[in-house]
């Protein structure tokens, strides 16, 4: 069998065209095989690129993709990319009490909250915080816990009282607190739904941690109050 010669490659003035594999450093067994790194003043394009990165830094300050999909395979669900603020990204999980700020920014759709809204002034401290607390009534004297005493001024509570009778009772209490052993509002704005109002009593107090209403009602029912603290 007669030993295959291999040529040297020769480029010409214009367009140089290969028509079988090429090998620069290595025995070719695709149409282009490298051993080696590639340097490139221009663009770089091809339909597909596969391969491993090795997680080096790249030079430009941002790389510009469409169309791309991010697979996960082998990652647990429910997780989002997060950046570190040390160069790199991360898999992370929403917790429980972790905060999102967004500044100068709309937000174009429905925005869903589990949990509370609180709402920061200029300087960085709180300024109110919208919290909805629900609770099962029965007939008479209920006490339903509210905001930690220690933490807010004022607060107003948009009530709503139902059952399945059905029966439902609307209106709205104005708190305020010495954070000690006083607090006094005032209940407003009360509307019925039916002939006999769910409502009979209410009352604020200063409890040993929260500031609590205790809402007298005609019959059983859900209490469902929607309050915001100011502080």
């Amino acid at each position: 069998m007669a030993k295959k010669t291999r040529k040297p490659i020769r480029t010409y003035t214009g367009d140089s065209f290969f028509y079988n594999n090429v090998g620069i450093g290595a025995i070719p067994n695709e149409k282009l095989t490298l051993n080696g790194n590639v340097s490139a003043i221009g663009h770089v394009s091809g339909h597909t690129f596969s391969g491993t990165w090795r997680g080096e830094t790249l030079s430009s300050s941002q790389v510009n993709v469409e169309g791309v999909d991010i697979k996960s395979t082998g990652i647990e669900g429910d997780l989002f990319l997060k950046t570190t603020g040390t160069g790199e990204v991360i898999w992370d999980v929403i917790n429980e009490g972790d905060e999102f700020t967004f500044n100068n920014n709309n937000v174009d759709g429905d925005l869903i909250v589990k949990g509370d809204i609180i709402e920061y002034a200029s300087n960085g401290i709180v300024y109110s915080k919208t919290s909805v607390f629900t609770g099962p009534m029965t007939t008479g004297a209920n006490t339903l816990n509210t905001f930690e005493k220690g933490l807010f001024k004022t607060a107003k509570y948009v009530v709503t009282l139902s059952n399945s009778t059905p029966s439902s009772t609307a209106f709205e209490i104005l708190v305020t607190h010495d954070g000690v052993s006083t607090a006094d509002g005032t209940t407003y704005g009360i509307v019925d739904a039916q002939a006999t109002s769910l409502l009979s009593e209410v009352t604020a107090s200063v409890g040993s941690t929260y500031i609590d209403l205790t809402i007298t009602t005609t019959a059983d029912c859900t209490a469902t109050v929607y309050g915001v603290a100011h502080y």
